[in-house]
């Protein structure tokens, strides 16, 4: 049980990737469609970031030194209070508008 933090940390920072890997992927296919770019070398993409960010961070147990680094120097990181809920909010907003492009351009309407 002590572990289910982490964990959650470790799949929320790659789901925000996740989404914002594809929000960029979708912008650069709108602007220069290709046939590089499809959902297998999103994926790919995605699943190379979720495994860098595992190696960097959840390996080694460096992600213990970083909470304790935020427990403890509690008020070097307390304008990041505002900048996290941005970027998380930005980052579902960025995909929702790419989705509906997407939706519109595709489908023709809403």
């Amino acid at each position: 049980m002590e572990r289910m933090p982490y964990i959650y940390s470790f799949m929320g920072t790659v789901l925000l990737l996740t989404f914002n890997v594809f929000s960029i992927v979708a912008i650069i296919s709108f602007m220069y469609p290709n046939d590089i770019i499809n959902k297998y070398s999103t994926l790919g993409l995605s699943l190379f970031i979720a495994f860098f960010n595992f190696l960097i961070l959840y390996r080694g147990k460096y992600y213990k030194e970083v909470f304790s680094d935020f427990d403890k120097y509690e008020d070097r990181y307390k304008n990041w209070k505002n900048s996290v809920p941005i970027y998380i909010i930005s980052s579902i907003v960025l995909l929702l508008v790419v989705l509906a492009i997407a939706d519109y351009r595709y489908d023709g309407r809403f």
